[in-house]
């Protein structure tokens, strides 16, 4: 699927590091900007459905970049500088590139690695005497003390995944066979954004291309917004006679809950359509320590609103535990998800998000959205 039916435009923002590619969505003339920080491996793609479901609860600016060595984004020096504090610097340019005449407050999210991010963007802000004002921090399923435990596993887990498909179909179905992502539909417009032909070629960007004439024909437009109703499981879509499922490549049904993880050894594909994944995570070994290295206190010491979204509270590390106790951030836990939450339920997190937004006065709600209280002590 492509990127127009869930973003209003896509940019290039050129930086002294190179070319980013950028995803605007939601309000064209909001005062706030939410910024969103994939994990590695991801692209700004991942964001997509939840940025649909977002726009029609709350006023505000989204915006989704794809960070160096992912996506579209092209930099001059060697991808493989993917230390944190070089992806936070290319993402505060391209702030600074995008928002600088314009008086707007952001708030920055990550999810995994971009959670990791976002903090180190937050503190970077906190010393520039230009550029957009910081008004808060969001984390998505990442804790220091657990991500470093996690780090001597993460070998396995990427041997784990196939080298190659055999076509976009199969690389969808293995997504969500696998786990990765939960949600059909995300991932059909989530997962041509992290593999490339062997050319070379980002598959998102030839489904782009293809559908141009559609969305030209189309009496929505690619500015037109409506909420989704997206299940936390695996489903097929119960269509008409005659018409043509939306799940072009006919997935099996799954489980209520959850897909069952495919345990078989990981294949290499072969085919006239070879697809592989965008970039070789293995090869940013070097750099994964300090990701997040400092993470707890740089989300407890981040200026203004703080939130950390979840998928399991035994997720929480010694210092968060103590800055949850005292009440220092908002923490907001998702049942029956994966680890890339926003993906698998995005209906939800949009809610949980626009509540954190109208509740912090950073934006209005839209279509008489009413926040619900959060669940956990809550602290500006």
């Amino acid at each position: 699927m492509s990127w127009r039916k869930y973003w209003h435009t896509k940019e290039f923002v050129k930086t002294e590091s190179g070319r980013f590619c950028v995803y605007h969505g939601g309000s064209r003339d909001s005062k706030v900007s939410l910024v969103l920080l994939h994990g590695a491996g991801y692209s700004g793609l991942t964001w997509s459905t939840l940025g649909e479901n977002l726009a029609s609860l709350a006023d505000t600016r989204l915006l989704a970049l794809d960070l160096r060595g992912h996506g579209e984004t092209e930099v001059s020096e060697e991808e493989l500088d993917m230390s944190g504090q070089r992806m936070a610097r290319d993402v505060v340019e391209v702030l600074l590139g995008l928002y600088s005449d314009i008086d707007l407050g952001v708030v920055i999210m990550g999810h995994s690695m971009g959670g990791a991010l976002a903090a180190m963007v937050a503190e970077m802000m906190e010393g520039l005497d230009k550029g957009p004002r910081l008004l808060g921090l969001v984390v998505e399923d990442v804790v220091e003390g657990t991500a470093m435990e996690a780090l001597a596993g993460m070998h396995t887990v990427l041997q784990n995944r196939p080298k190659q498909f055999q076509g976009l179909e199969q690389a969808v179905e293995w997504a969500v066979r696998s786990g990765q992502v939960r949600n059909v539909e995300s991932a059909r417009v989530s997962v041509p954004g992290q593999v490339i032909t062997e050319t070379g070629e980002l598959v998102a960007r030839l489904i782009e291309d293809s559908a141009d004439e559609e969305v030209e024909e189309s009496s929505q437009g690619p500015s037109k917004r409506e909420k989704v109703d997206n299940s936390d499981s695996i489903k097929e879509e119960e269509e008409e006679e005659g018409t043509e499922s939306i799940d072009d490549f006919k997935m099996p049904k799954a489980p209520e809950v959850k897909p069952a993880v495919d345990k078989t050894p990981p294949e290499t594909f072969t085919g006239s359509q070879v697809l592989r994944w965008r970039i070789d995570l293995t090869r940013t070994e070097p750099h994964w320590s300090g990701w997040f290295q400092g993470l707890s206190q740089r989300f407890l010491s981040a200026p203004g609103a703080r939130l950390l979204l979840l998928a399991g509270v035994d997720r929480l590390d010694k210092d968060l535990t103590v800055g949850q106790m005292q009440g220092k951030f908002q923490m907001q836990v998702l049942p029956q998800v994966g680890h890339t939450v926003h993906e698998d339920s995005p209906d939800r997190v949009a809610e949980v998000l626009a509540g954190f937004l109208v509740r912090n006065k950073f934006c209005q709600p839209l279509e008489d959205f009413s926040p619900a209280l959060p669940g956990c002590t809550f602290h500006i």
